[in-house]
């Protein structure tokens, strides 16, 4: 695969967020309904829709992204670079184990330019992002 002109360099879109699984896969993350994205061209967060709203700094090469979705209070935000950003969404809806429903969250990344790639961490190695110092202030401020 050839890479792109050095003009398109600067037109990279990426997203990553979390669908369910009956969204198509052909648009960027949140652009369909029941999929929830962060897009690193404009640092818009898309909620079911196409139409984004403003959330966070750009990203692009070399920078590292996160996306945590709290399921006890029904959240989601991202990081950038180890650093928490604002929640992105609320009000998320989803199955207690076992039982049917909406379905299941999804990791979703969209790449739209060609030679755009991605590498993932799903936990087999360290985040760069303090989960386990966010889980412990959620532990703390949930019991005081």
């Amino acid at each position: 695969m050839h890479s792109p002109p050095n003009d398109l360099l600067t037109f990279r879109f990426i997203g990553l967020g979390f669908c369910r699984a009956s969204v198509t896969l052909n648009r960027l993350p949140g652009w369909e309904p029941e999929s929830w994205g962060y897009h690193g061209d404009d640092g818009h967060s898309f909620c079911c829709q196409g139409i984004g709203k403003t959330y966070g700094p750009t990203f692009s090469t070399g920078d590292v992204v996160g996306c945590c979705i709290n399921f006890r209070k029904g959240i989601a935000f991202y990081t950038k670079n180890g650093v928490e950003l604002d929640t992105a969404f609320r009000d998320l809806t989803f199955d207690a184990p076992g039982k049917s429903g909406k379905g299941d969250f999804y990791p979703s990344v969209g790449l739209r330019t060609p030679g755009e790639h991605v590498r993932v961490n799903f936990g087999q190695k360290p985040f760069v992002f303090d989960i386990g110092g966010y889980l412990l202030v959620c532990h703390l401020t949930r019991h005081f």
